[in-house]
């Protein structure tokens, strides 16, 4: 019986290791062909992708910008009510793992990358609110999104299909696209629409448990066979190459340094970590009207929003990514004082 369980669990691993495996051979074809990071391949060298398996109605972007990421829909697993833990009880969280924190009515919610690597979507309730922590190992991108718009509550999924190297999710309501570093819906009933984002902070393990001793965390426990000690995309974060095309490029900063990116109505702005890092107090406020944005980090890898306007949409990502999805954003510079300018149009959020 033991064989037999250890049997499923390595093919299990050795059929993920492929699916990785098959990204890493789509771009090399690509780098074959002569493409770079601001170039999309020609349409005749486009991986296949099953983007007929979702509603594309009214889909907001050209198909072929659309790639498969080598997983299909729904292999990547998301997380529904996922089994959470005391952080003191966490003992396969090291000092130095990253986390995704989110605290809502005082209820302190802790979701490690490393396990995010491996699911992407997290659905869960906090203090009432259902949200969806999402990452995309891709771009190093995180946003809490509150899962209800237009009378719905909405479950995500993973759809194995990526738009400027950046993962689209999608929701099993109405089976329609999302974008993360895009902020929006770009298919279905809600093209065009964003949920609302909730403030986040990403922090170590060390600091969690310092700060917040009494927070809960996401359990390696999640009914998959995963190896959530080892990231399959450690090497991927050692350069500036990216395993798929995008759209465009902005080389006013490298293609990997790490910024939060923010848009309100017309208006988008990028805040580079290094940046808030650099600031009296590693803490960087920023005014668009009359509302607020206070970020902060602590030169080691976090950062988190502190204070933001409620209709802002709000990302964490590389560089890369945003400039992709938000071509003309303001880069936010210490002397600027001029309001937010540039960027595409997103609809306000409605609920």
């Amino acid at each position: 019986m033991c064989r037999r369980v250890l049997l499923v669990a390595g093919c299990l691993t050795l059929l993920l290791g492929a699916a990785l495996w098959l990204r890493e051979c789509q771009v090399n074809q690509w780098r074959v062909a002569g493409g770079s990071a601001g170039q999309a391949q020609s349409s005749s060298r486009k991986p296949q992708h099953s983007l007929g398996q979702f509603n594309t109605e009214n889909l907001a972007v050209p198909r072929e910008q659309i790639l498969s990421g080598g997983p299909g829909k729904d292999g990547i697993p998301a997380l529904t009510t996922p089994k959470l833990l005391s952080v003191k009880d966490a003992a396969f969280l090291r000092d130095t793992d990253r986390v995704v924190m989110v605290d809502i009515g005082g209820d302190t919610r802790a979701y490690p990358l490393s396990i995010l690597n491996w699911h992407e979507v997290v659905n869960d309730v906090v203090s009432e609110v259902p949200i969806a922590v999402v990452y995309c190992p891709l771009c190093d991108s995180a946003t809490v999104v509150d899962r209800r718009i237009a009378g719905k509550t909405l479950e995500f999924g993973v759809s194995g299909l990526l738009l400027n190297s950046n993962v689209l999710f999608y929701d099993r309501t109405d089976n329609a696209l999302w974008s993360q570093a895009g902020l929006v819906a770009i298919s279905g009933p809600q093209a065009g629409r964003s949920l609302k984002h909730l403030p986040w902070r990403i922090t170590t393990a060390a600091v969690l448990r310092q700060e917040h001793p009494d927070a809960r965390v996401l359990d390696v426990d999640t009914g998959h066979r995963r190896d959530y000690s080892r990231n399959p995309y450690a090497s991927y974060f050692m350069n500036d190459q990216l395993m798929f095309p995008v759209a465009r490029e902005d080389k006013r900063l490298s293609t990997k340094a790490r910024v939060v990116g923010v848009k309100r109505g017309d208006a988008s702005r990028a805040y580079p970590v290094d940046l808030i890092v650099s600031q009296p107090g590693r803490t960087l406020s920023d005014t668009w009207g009359e509302k607020r944005l206070v970020l902060t980090a602590d030169g080691q890898g976090g950062v988190s929003v502190v204070e933001m306007p409620d209709d802002a949409l709000v990302v964490y990502t590389f560089w890369f990514a945003w400039a992709a999805f938000h071509p003309g954003t303001d880069l936010y510079a210490p002397s600027s004082a001029r309001p937010p300018q540039g960027g595409d149009h997103v609809a306000p959020n409605r609920f």
